[in-house]
C-alpha cells in the first residue's frame, strides 16, 4: 500500500514537472504577455492572498457542495425508485432522457430570470447538470443487480429494509461515487461561467476580473488554483470511496 502511494506520488511529480517544462517552452516560443512563464505565474501567487483568495475559494466550494449534495441525494433516491419499480421507471424515463441532452449552459439565463442573480440560480445550475447523470447511473446499477439476490433474502424472511441495506444501497453507493467523479469536473466548469453574473465572489469571478484588467500572471495563478481545488476534490472522493466501499478493495 505504501509502495503504491509512493509510486503515485512520484508519477504525479514527474507529470507536474513535464507540464511545467512544456509550459515554459511554449511561453518562450510565443514570447507574449498573454502566456507568462510558470515562474512569473508562481511568483504572482502571494498577490492572490492579498486579494482575499480564500474568500473566493470558499464561495465556489460552497456552491459546488450545495449543488452536489442536493443532486446526489435527489438523484440517488429517484434512481433507486426507477431501478426497483418498473412503473416508476416507465413514467420517469422519458423525462430524464428529454432533459439529459439539453445544453446546461442554455439553462443559465432561464434560471437567472426565474430565480434572480443570487445563489439559488447557481445551485440549481449545478443540480440540473449532475441530477440526470446520477439518476441514470444509479438506476442502471440497481437494475443490473441480479434479482435472485433479493429472492434469497426473501426466502430467509429478511425485511425490505435489510434488503435495501445489504443489496440496493451498496449498488447505489458505487454508482453515486463514480458519477460524482465525472460530474464534479463539469460542475466546476459550468460554475466558472455562472460566477461571472450577479456576484463578486468565487473563482470564476476572480479569474475573469483578472482577465478584464489584463493581469495575466494573476489570471493564470487563479486558474492554477482552481485546478488544484478540483484535484483536491477528486482525491477526497477517491478516499471516501475507498473508505465506505471496503468490499471493493
Amino acid at each position: 500500500m505504501q509502495t503504491s502511494s509512493k509510486n503515485k506520488g512520484i508519477a504525479f511529480l514527474i507529470s507536474f514537472l513535464v507540464l511545467n517544462v512544456l509550459w515554459a517552452v511554449l511561453s518562450r516560443m510565443i514570447n507574449k504577455d498573454v502566456l507568462p512563464s510558470p515562474v512569473v505565474v508562481y511568483t504572482a501567487w502571494p498577490r492572490l492572498l492579498e486579494l482575499n483568495l480564500f474568500e473566493h475559494v470558499f464561495a465556489s466550494l460552497w456552491r459546488i457542495a450545495v449543488g452536489m449534495v442536493i443532486a446526489l441525494t435527489l438523484g440517488g433516491l429517484i434512481g433507486i425508485l426507477m431501478g426497483r419499480f418498473e412503473k416508476v421507471n416507465r413514467y420517469l424515463d422519458p423525462v430524464v432522457y428529454f432533459l439529459y441532452p439539453i445544453p446546461k449552459l442554455a439553462l443559465l439565463p432561464i434560471l437567472m430570470l426565474l430565480f434572480g442573480l443570487g445563489e439559488v440560480s447557481k445551485w440549481l445550475l449545478i443540480i440540473f447538470i449532475v441530477l440526470p447523470q446520477v439518476i441514470v447511473s444509479v438506476r442502471d446499477a440497481v437494475k443490473e443487480t441480479p434479482e435472485h439476490y433479493y429472492h434469497i433474502y426473501q426466502g430467509l424472511n429478511i425485511s425490505r429494509w435489510q434488503q435495501f441495506k445489504w443489496i440496493t444501497w451498496p449498488a447505489s453507493l458505487s454508482a453515486l461515487l463514480s458519477t460524482s467523479r465525472i460530474s464534479l469536473g463539469t460542475a466546476i466548469s459550468v460554475l466558472f461561467f455562472a460566477e461571472n453574473y450577479g456576484t463578486e465572489r468565487g473563482m470564476g469571478y476572480f479569474i475573469m476580473d483578472a482577465w478584464m484588467r489584463m493581469d495575466y500572471p494573476l489570471m493564470y495563478a487563479a486558474i492554477f488554483t482552481l485546478s488544484i481545488l478540483g484535484l483536491v476534490l477528486f482525491i477526497a472522493i477517491d478516499r471516501l470511496a475507498k473508505h465506505v466501499m471496503k468490499w471493493q478493495a
